[in-house]
């Protein structure tokens, strides 16, 4: 039995090389597509396919900024990107030396298909809060927050509002989503727990990149189109909430439970079927 399944394994991984991207014919880091110019890789960055923006949103949730470049040379600098609201305000804050915000990794065979590229990497932006449905996003960025391997070519500030507008649409989805340290119940003078704030009333969140045991998990669950029901599922039972499932949008919490995350929601239609799956942590 262990012999075939090790022929078996050897089988997939022939596959898998036979399937592995390559660039076509003609095509490159510095000319990834016909009809744009090759650009000389020794003096500029070159190309770079900012994800989501308006022209190309996400759907139903997003919670992390990607930018995929074709060439692969490239490491993680100093620079900070901040993500605005419509209002200007800053709801994101990522300096490229933090480890928990920023992530520089090669691109999956399934992203080298799609882009129809033979290799590259993609620079993730973890956020805190993830980006709500509809909502308006502009991104800036400092000069240097990726560089070439070898420091020479630092990346291009993004300085105009206009250059990267990310959004996430959808007639329901997973909105706005966070973890937070579990708030400290304090005690009066005679022993008694203090009183829990008004449900109006504005409350400062430690928000968490790494949830842990305990932590709590803050997001709008909002339904509309074909999404009539919602149901919150965690195959590990890694998250627990009073209540997992919904007729209605509404806004949801629940509490981190097990140490290996993984949860989602189900959207499904009036009939009962399944409209949607949303995995907003998923092993792998």
């Amino acid at each position: 039995m262990k012999r075939i399944i090790a022929i078996l394994v050897v089988c997939m991984l022939c596959l898998t090389s036979a399937y592995a991207a390559e660039w076509a014919e003609g095509r490159s880091a510095a000319q990834p597509y016909a009809g744009v110019p090759e650009v000389d890789l020794t003096q500029t960055m070159g190309y770079i396919m900012m994800y989501p923006r308006t022209r190309l949103p996400a759907s139903l949730f997003c919670d992390v900024l990607e930018m995929y470049l074709p060439r692969e040379d490239i490491a993680l600098g100093e620079g900070t990107l901040t993500l605005y609201n419509a209002d200007g305000e800053a709801v994101a804050v990522a300096p490229f030396t933090d480890e928990e915000m920023v992530e520089l990794r090669p691109l999956e065979e399934e992203e080298l298909s799609g882009l129809m590229w033979g290799g590259g990497v993609c620079v993730a932006v973890h956020l805190p809060v993830s980006l709500a449905l509809g909502e308006t996003y502009y991104v800036l960025a400092e000069e240097g927050c990726f560089t070439t391997a070898d420091g020479s070519i630092p990346s291009v500030a993004i300085t105009s509002p206009e250059a990267w507008t990310p959004v996430v649409n959808g007639d329901y989805g997973v909105s706005a989503l966070s973890y937070s340290v579990a708030p400290v119940v304090e005690e009066t003078e005679e022993g008694e727990e203090a009183e829990e704030p008004a449900e109006d009333e504005a409350v400062e969140l430690e928000y968490k990149m790494t949830p842990e045991v305990g932590d709590v998990i803050h997001f709008d669950l909002v339904l509309g189109g074909d999404a009539k029901y919602a149901v919150i599922y965690s195959e590990n039972e890694s998250v627990d909430f009073e209540t997992t499932q919904f007729s209605e949008s509404c806004h949801v919490t629940g509490v981190v439970s097990g140490e290996e995350l993984s949860w989602g929601v189900v959207f499904m239609d009036g009939e009962g079927d399944d409209a949607q799956v949303v995995d907003v942590v998923a092993l792998k």
